[in-house]
């Protein structure tokens, strides 16, 4: 338990610090540098919510679920795609969070690590359950890539909450 807790409490730090450093970007360097790096960032919204959509609609796939786990399924879909939603809105209101005085935003900062705990901890219990109703062999293929969503809706901080759980013919 202890060690499942460490885990998770460097995966939230290491998103938080992500977070942070997608947030505050470069001091160094001209002003033009940060406008490319704005331009980038702009471009990785799309690819990002379609990474998220690709590896859950994969995983939903390759686990061939039958009727009885879709419930928890959707269940820990809607919980991954959430997170993302919830970095989504933080990472937009930047602006807002930089006029803060600097109390505010350290106030801003616990509550935003809070909020994020929240969310991985209900990925996790919804990761829990799905995984508790899986046969032998959906276990094997569930291993290694169940807790890499967490990673994925990290990095889909700007999707939009039109993520839809399922194949991609499905998702259209």
């Amino acid at each position: 338990m202890r060690t499942a807790f460490i885990i998770l409490s460097a995966l939230i730090l290491a998103i938080a610090a992500a977070d942070a450093s997608a947030q505050m970007g470069s001091r160094r360097g001209s002003g033009r540098v940060g406008a490319d790096r704005a331009a980038k960032a702009q471009e990785k919204p799309q690819e990002s919510v379609d990474q998220l959509a690709l590896i859950l609609a994969e995983l939903q796939e390759d686990l061939k679920l039958t009727a009885n786990q879709h419930a928890a399924w959707d269940a820990y879909a809607r919980s991954v795609e959430a997170l993302a939603s919830d970095l989504a809105r933080e990472r937009g209101r930047t602006k807002e969070v930089m006029q803060m005085k600097v109390l505010q935003r350290l106030d801003h900062a616990v509550d935003v690590a809070r909020d994020r705990l929240t969310a991985v901890e209900d990925i996790v219990a919804a990761a829990k359950k799905l995984y508790a109703g899986l046969t032998p062999e959906q276990r094997s293929v569930a291993d290694p890539r169940l807790a890499s969503a967490i990673a994925a809706a990290a990095d889909s901080g700007t999707a939009n909450v039109g993520i839809r759980p399922g194949p991609p013919e499905v998702r259209k």
